[in-house]
């Protein structure tokens, strides 16, 4: 029977051997909530390359390190506000080109909807959204798909 350490060793090792093989776009997951992140990671997984970052402080310290994902999906219901609103910031001033899709309860779909159609580089999701949603508005906004709309049958 393996011990805890050597299973983490192979966690690690199968997620660089995920990144690397997915042969799709890096997308960077931040979230101060694990659980929030598996989710967000299995629904992008395998389509995506993943860059988990355990909340905004960590996402810096990756970007500030020369990681450049092709898209960053922001959790705002595990920051305080002020936090993530300083990183999304600081994604403009380091010149960021990448869409920003920001995750949250406090989004209605409708509202969601509104705010995606009307900006060209930040994109919204309502939470709790539904199964293969996440995946097709990241899709959608690094143009490997039609557009959400055609993609969700409206």
């Amino acid at each position: 029977m393996p011990r805890l350490r050597e299973v983490g060793v192979l966690g690690v090792s199968g997620a660089r051997r995920s990144l690397k093989g997915s042969g799709g776009p890096t997308v960077m997951v931040v979230s101060e909530s694990p659980f929030s992140r598996l989710l967000m990671g299995r629904e992008l997984a395998p389509s995506f390359g993943l860059i988990h970052a355990q909340g905004v402080a960590s996402a810096g310290r990756r970007l500030e390190m020369g990681t450049v994902p092709a898209a960053v999906v922001v959790d705002l219901d595990s920051e305080p506000r002020a936090v993530s609103h300083a990183f999304l910031a600081r994604l403009v001033e380091k010149d960021f080109q990448g869409p920003r899709v920001l995750v949250s309860s406090r989004f209605c779909p409708e509202l969601a909807e509104a705010f995606s159609g009307s900006c060209l580089t930040h994109f919204a999701l309502a939470r709790p959204w539904r199964p293969g949603m996440l995946r097709s508005l990241v899709e959608s906004v690094l143009g490997q798909r039609a557009p959400l709309r055609a993609a969700a049958g409206r």
